[in-house]
């Protein structure tokens, strides 16, 4: 992980050192979380079918 961020949530999130929650896996993709206005945003991710190879594939691009 970078530095500053660590794991501590468990393996379905992803703190700051200072405990701020700044993503987690949900069943439709990855939450995201604004630590200014406190909104929620779900980025969707593509499963692959098993055996299909890479991992989980963002299905649409973000700017």
């Amino acid at each position: 992980m970078r530095d500053g961020c660590h794991g501590e949530g468990g393996a379905e999130e992803l703190r700051c050192m200072c405990g701020s929650l700044l993503a987690r896996l949900v069943p439709e993709g990855v939450e995201l979380k604004c630590r200014r206005c406190h909104r929620t945003q779900v980025v969707p991710l593509e499963r692959t079918p098993p055996g299909g190879g890479g991992g989980a594939q963002v299905s649409g691009a973000v700017r």
